[in-house]
């Protein structure tokens, strides 16, 4: 008989969607359920239990069993069984930490000079907007960007697919398009990184002092934007020597600044591959950081 009513383990049911999608995406195929079971040896009674929530999948060993074997950060697989993060939250951030892997292998291969001329150009441009909308403390609330940009208009909607979207009104207008409910960390990058391709690509010409066009490193540009928008370099080290350095500094970061831990990641990582540390007393603590720990 089919049962009904709420699943007694909501999370494990999220954590059951979240490791599918990511499984069917990885193998380009269609999967079946038992193959996501057959990763913690499931049989298919207790495959299809955690499908609809009546089992709870929360050990460590189980976790970390998932995260080896579907490639994914382990943060990212706690946060899920623990509901911290959503599923399309999370497939968001799996994705964008694919992308950002991708875009940073790509600039490595680009000339040293070429990359830190468009990086210290964006940064530039950034600081000017966080200078006009007096921002000094995190989190940055995305509309006191968004008024900077009057061309681009930003609206909730029902969304079943992605976290937002472009929508071109008319000609040089834009509205982005979110997904309506409490807004996530996911959700505020997907928005910036939306807008940072309205700007870098579509409307360019608006902003001479972002240069000429480098085809080869585009991409690189729009994630500078966003991570800079997001997570200021200075401010991110500045916020970092405050810390307990027992705690956790990823996550205590990307839950301060408001932004998934990969952004985060990124930004501690351009720090210590550029070799360019920006000017704020916490020189202890950036020697500290290195690229493996970032990457954790």
């Amino acid at each position: 008989m089919k049962r009904s009513g709420a699943a007694k383990f909501p999370n494990s049911v999220q954590l059951f969607k979240f490791c599918h999608k990511v499984l069917s995406t990885r193998t380009g195929t269609k999967v079946h359920d038992q193959e996501v079971g057959s990763i913690l040896e499931f049989n298919p009674s207790d495959c299809s239990h955690w499908k609809r929530g009546e089992k709870n999948v929360r050990s460590v060993f189980s976790l970390a069993k998932l995260a080896e074997t579907l490639q994914v950060d382990i943060g990212l697989i706690h946060d899920v069984a623990s509901g911290a993060c959503g599923l399309d939250e999370a497939f968001y951030e799996w994705q964008e930490t694919a992308t950002i892997r991708t875009i940073q292998e790509r600039v490595a291969g680009s000339p040293n000079a070429e990359v830190k001329v468009a990086r210290d150009r964006v940064e530039a441009f950034v600081a000017q907007l966080h200078e006009q909308a007096d921002f000094t403390t995190p989190p940055l609330y995305i509309p006191e960007v968004m008024r900077f940009f009057a061309f681009v208009g930003t609206q909730p909607a029902d969304m079943m697919d992605k976290l937002c979207r472009i929508l071109r009104v008319r000609p040089g207008q834009y509205t982005i398009q979110y997904k309506k409910g409490d807004l996530r960390p996911q959700t505020r990058m997907c928005m910036t990184r939306e807008l940072s391709k309205i700007v870098f690509q579509g409307e360019r010409d608006r902003f001479p002092e972002l240069g000429a066009v480098n085809a080869s490193l585009s991409d690189y540009e729009e994630l500078v934007f966003t991570a800079s928008l997001l997570a200021p370099k200075a401010l991110l080290l500045s916020e970092m020597a405050k810390l307990d350095s027992r705690k956790n500094i990823i996550n205590e970061l990307a839950a301060l600044f408001w932004v998934p831990k990969s952004l985060v990641g990124f930004q501690l990582q351009d720090i210590v591959r550029s070799g360019q540390r920006p000017a704020v007393n916490s020189d202890a603590v950036v020697r500290d950081v290195n690229v493996e720990t970032v990457s954790a």
